[in-house]
């Protein structure tokens, strides 16, 4: 029976009714009075249901969207970068159906169809008109947040913000805070490496080996550093073997 239910809701609806795309024909022909068989052809419809398995797909990462869209103690950015991070999902979606075999993997209900019927994996690539309307209705829906892109970006990373994007005022002093957490950067907050560098010098250059070359000390260095694995035993194997006179 029809029901006023809410978005979030009607996905799951879809999904369910998908997974029982089997069983509702049945449960048509065998308890309802009526003809019903105008709605049993439809549900055993290969084309039908790739729309429908399509549908319930999309409808579940629009769902997900709308999830990370909700709740408290989210600023403007944060829902930017969900937004931002769907757009992406799309033109990674589009290009799956693309393909010579559509990636289904970010699509579990169609994966279902042509598994159930190979023949409608050459129908698939249609779907891609669909996802390019919706990044078309993203764009136009969206563009306020496409036009506050600079200031975002200025406000969760104004160390990395692109200056020349920002408003005149704050250019110069947008220069200033850059170049000032570079220098900071570039300090060291301890004298850790510094230590244990000096460390690994004095366990490479021991008593033993007091005649070690600078050169040659730096390149121990470099491969203690790099954290390289030595096959010890293989090259003593290899020191072993009888050298062949020339």
């Amino acid at each position: 029976m029809h029901t006023e239910i809410r978005w979030m809701s009607r996905g799951k609806c879809l999904e369910r009714f998908f997974a029982l795309r089997a069983e509702i024909p049945v449960f048509l022909e065998d308890t309802i009075q009526c003809d019903t068989s105008a709605y049993c052809a439809k549900l055993r419809n290969t084309d039908f249901l790739l729309d429908m398995a399509f549908l319930a797909d999309i409808t579940s990462h629009l769902n997900h969207l709308n999830m990370r869209l909700q709740g408290r103690c989210q600023t403007v950015s944060d829902l930017y970068a969900h937004m931002n991070a769907f757009v992406t999902k799309l033109t990674l979606f589009k290009d799956g159906f693309s393909a010579d075999r559509p990636n289904l993997a970010h699509f579990p209900s169609c994966e279902e169809m042509r598994k159930d019927a190979p023949e409608c994996e050459k129908t698939l690539p249609k779907y891609r008109a669909d996802i390019e309307t919706l990044q078309q209705q993203f764009k136009k829906r969206f563009q306020d947040f496409h036009t506050m892109q600079p200031r975002i970006e200025l406000f969760t990373n104004p160390l990395s913000a692109a200056i020349i994007e920002q408003p005149p005022e704050l250019q110069l002093e947008m220069c200033e805070l850059q170049d000032f957490a570079l220098s900071m950067a570039s300090m060291f907050g301890s004298t850790y490496i510094c230590e244990s560098n000096f460390s690994m010098m004095k366990h490479i250059k021991s008593r033993e080996r007091n005649r070690l070359t600078d050169e040659t000390l730096f390149h121990l260095m470099q491969i203690g550093c790099t954290n390289v694995d030595i096959d010890i035993q293989s090259i003593v194997q290899q020191q072993e073997r009888p050298q062949v006179s020339h």
